[in-house]
């Protein structure tokens, strides 16, 4: 099993019993967030939600699900893993996100399992949209749905994307991206888990 995959599966708890299908995004309108499954076993409760737009973030096409075509779609082609790059995607899913809220449309979010990679997601527009610290963030979700947990590498990017966000102009903005890519280091799972838990205590 690829390491991402592993990551996905060896993180899982007894809090997978409180994975919903489509769990909301407590007090951000209509932004919800799920896995994969629910865009084949649950369409129903797509209509019942007032899903008008899907964001998915895979590694993978998902041509198969002819469902997908009666919604706005943006297709993140991300793998779930912390050497990735999600960032530079981060200013167009908010706009994504943003648009389709303003228009009075509901936005589902999801990855594969609804736990690391559409997290990110959904905690980087938490951060643009409410000024909000990417734990404070990534809090606010977990009320609504316990088992989000970004990996490693994307809560890095988050908090990389925030200090961008308090540039004071669009240049500084630039650097600071720039800084993070250029000197960015891509580890093995293992060491990102450790840089993890040094960084805590």
């Amino acid at each position: 099993m690829p390491p991402a995959r592993f990551w996905e599966f060896a993180h899982l708890s007894d809090d997978f019993k409180n994975m919903g299908w489509l769990d909301q995004v407590p007090r951000a309108g209509n932004l919800f967030i799920g896995g994969l499954h629910a865009l084949y076993q649950k369409p129903d409760l797509f209509a019942q939600a007032g899903i008008t737009h899907i964001v998915t973030v895979l590694d993978f096409d998902i041509y198969e699900a002819g469902n997908l075509k009666q919604y706005e779609h943006l297709m993140l082609r991300v793998d779930d893993d912390p050497n990735e790059n999600l960032l530079q995607h981060f200013e167009e899913s908010n706009a994504f996100i943003e648009a389709a809220l303003a228009n009075g449309g509901g936005v589902f979010v999801h990855c594969a399992m609804g736990k690391s990679r559409s997290a990110t997601i959904v905690c980087a527009y938490l951060v643009k949209r409410y000024n909000v610290s990417p734990e404070t963030a990534l809090a606010q979700l977990c009320e609504g749905r316990p088992v989000c947990s970004p990996n490693p590498g994307f809560m890095e990017q988050l908090e990389v994307f925030q200090e961008m966000l308090q540039a004071p102009d669009e240049a500084a903005a630039h650097a600071a991206y720039q800084k993070w890519f250029k000197g960015r280091r891509k580890m093995d799972w293992w060491a990102w888990e450790r840089r993890g838990k040094d960084a805590k205590l």
